[in-house]
């Protein structure tokens, strides 16, 4: 009986750490989405004349600020995520060097985009006191745009990697046909295509953390169904 409880309690544990990652990694793809969605589309391309620039702070900057702040607390979340997804790979790696590379990649865009989003907003805030010029105005936007595209690609490439390696060791967790595209994708991350592939990679972490929900509570189900009720 002892054994079984045990065996129930850490079936309980993976879900509560499944179902905690799934809620958490939900809540960051819709803040990211929704606060970058007040402004994002009305973002002019790297490179753009210096007017441009300035127009679109001035233009966006309360949109800005209030889309920043919702991304900073996106980003906050996005650690808890980080601790789930180490948690989850530990169930199948037989050490600790590839959660933890995935750990240290989720934090790498933590880090990112906390520079992106406070960048863009100083942008903002100069720009609603008046106080931007073309100059400032450019420095800020370039930097945002490379921080929150080129080396969140970075981390998002450092993430893909271990699961990959992960994926490779133990077939449990991804098929082994999955393991070259995902290598592909975590090497495209590294490249200007990255650009393009942010918003899917938002997308793709929405679906990934609902499947976490479906499946911890079906796990949840079956040992509900399979635990026998003690005597009163």
């Amino acid at each position: 009986m002892r054994g079984g409880r045990k065996g129930a309690s850490e079936v309980t544990e993976r879900w509560s750490a499944r179902w905690m990652t799934g809620v958490v990694g939900v809540a960051v793809a819709v803040l990211f989405g929704a606060g970058n969605a007040l402004w994002a589309l009305d973002q002019p391309e790297a490179g753009a004349p210096a007017h441009q620039i300035v127009s679109f702070y001035a233009s966006t900057s309360s949109r800005i600020i209030a889309g920043a702040s919702i991304s900073l607390l996106a980003a906050a979340l996005l650690v808890f995520f980080a601790s789930g997804v180490r948690t989850l790979l530990h169930d199948y790696a037989p050490d600790d060097l590839l959660p933890s590379a995935a750990f240290g990649g989720l934090l790498l865009v933590v880090a990112t985009g906390l520079g992106a989003e406070t960048i863009n907003m100083a942008g903002a805030l100069r720009a609603e006191h008046g106080q931007l010029t073309p100059e400032l105005s450019r420095a800020l936007f370039e930097t945002s745009y490379v921080l929150g595209y080129n080396a969140a690609g970075v981390g998002i490439a450092v993430l893909l990697g271990a699961i990959v390696g992960v994926a490779w060791r133990s077939p449990s967790l991804l098929p082994r046909w999955a393991a070259p595209p995902l290598l592909l994708l975590a090497v495209a991350f590294l490249t200007p295509l990255c650009r393009f592939l942010l918003a899917p990679a938002v997308v793709a972490l929405a679906v990934v953390s609902i499947r976490l929900l479906l499946t911890a509570n079906a796990e949840r189900s079956t040992v509900s169904a399979s635990t026998p009720t003690d005597p009163a």
